[in-house]
């Protein structure tokens, strides 16, 4: 057990180091080599996005109906590994651009969720909070540790080397993936039906958490997955961009552990609230910026955030559906997060080209609004028992 929790905290060091590239410069790459607009790069992302909430929850149910993570997690790590290292530098038309955005949504939202299951699998008392964030803070030290790098060795990024990194980085992860073991005894894995969507998506608990979810990171990805282009409008140069996304990532790990705990403590509820009302004030923020340092202090909120939305939800869904349907749960949760991927970089980019990159975050400002309306007026707790300790 305690070899396996070590490998799992390995594997998100890993995994999620290579999200500094994808996520961070190739849309810089895009827009600056490409020559893509900010409405071009959001429908790429948007397409990645859908493609990842069309297949969740089917691979969400195959996994739970055969009682296997791993597969599902090594066949997308060796696509992953040929699309980036080999095709994707060669590519130049926008056309196919859209076919491979569409094919590695696919496989890096398989393993994002595969490896989330995997790790409620594991998960061996009522405190779920403290023990999927022990495990998914790794994820965002891979991140931070590899963000600095990028930021003393700017050269990392350029085209050249940032393809062979992730190449190199997920054949790492590749080999982690065929070393953990899976938990020998899934309870009741065999008896899941496809209707157990269609019952989760009918409880007015799960589908007003869902819409909250969906809004949230609506608001919370436009914004983020835009503070590159928004410090390269500002004169920043790449360092700017390895400080800015350094600093969330220094941010929200320790916060990560902190909302885990806490969450076992008084419960999910007042916690996803909170972070309801802070985002708007994040958001809005960015709209008063004039150079790069004002956005590398703003990205510390990070921790009030995403170290609450990418860590609480995993656990608050697990809470509210029995053991045998925690992948369909899980693969509900991404599919959730994809389709707010998609509707917001395709919003958001449209804004950004009619109004700029100011008007789009006062736009996703009064997104993240409604999120912070429905949190408060129709969440509920999910944490039936509060633990003591």
């Amino acid at each position: 057990m305690k070899k396996e929790i070590f490998l799992l905290k390995i594997f998100f060091f890993i995994y999620f180091s290579a999200w500094v590239f994808i996520f961070s410069f190739i849309p810089v790459y895009l827009r600056e080599i490409k020559g893509f607009s900010i409405g071009m790069i959001g429908l790429l992302s948007a397409i990645s996005s859908l493609s990842g909430a069309i297949f969740q929850v089917y691979i969400g149910y195959l996994s739970d109906k055969i009682g296997k993570r791993k597969p599902f997690i090594i066949l997308s790590f060796i696509a992953l590994i040929l699309f980036y290292s080999l095709i994707f530098p060669k590519l130049n038309s926008f056309l196919t651009f859209i076919f491979i955005y569409f094919l590695l949504g696919v496989f890096t939202s398989t393993i994002t969720t595969m490896a989330n299951v995997l790790v409620m699998d594991y998960a061996v008392s009522e405190n779920t909070g403290t023990h999927y964030a022990s495990v998914r803070i790794w994820g965002s030290i891979g991140f931070l540790l590899l963000m600095l790098i990028t930021g003393f060795y700017p050269k990392l990024v350029e085209p050249k080397m940032m393809f062979i990194m992730i190449g190199l980085i997920y054949t790492l992860g590749l080999i982690i993936s065929l070393i953990i073991k899976e938990p020998s005894s899934k309870v009741g894995v065999s008896k899941v039906e496809f209707r157990n969507i269609k019952k989760l998506i009918l409880r007015s608990d799960i589908r007003n958490f869902l819409l909250f979810y969906i809004i949230y990171f609506i608001a919370l990805l436009g914004a983020s997955s835009n503070v590159n282009l928004l410090i390269r409008s500002l004169g920043g140069e790449s360092k700017h961009i390895s400080f800015a996304y350094s600093a969330s990532s220094f941010s929200e790990i320790p916060f990560m552990l902190i909302w885990g705990r806490l969450s076992d403590k008084i419960g999910r509820k007042p916690i996803l609230i909170f972070t309801s009302i802070v985002l708007p004030i994040r958001i809005f923020l960015y709209t008063l910026t004039t150079n790069p340092w004002h956005i590398i202090l703003i990205q510390f909120m990070h921790s009030l955030t995403f170290a609450v939305i990418g860590t609480i939800p995993i656990v608050y869904i697990n809470d509210l559906v029995n053991p045998e349907e925690r992948a369909t749960a899980q693969g509900l949760l991404s599919m959730a997060m994809a389709l707010s991927s998609t509707i917001g970089p395709i919003i958001s980019g449209f804004v950004a080209d009619i109004s700029g990159l100011t008007g789009m975050y006062r736009f996703l400002t009064f997104v993240s609004l409604v999120a912070t309306i429905i949190a408060i007026k129709y969440l509920k707790e999910s944490k039936n028992k509060v633990s003591p300790n």
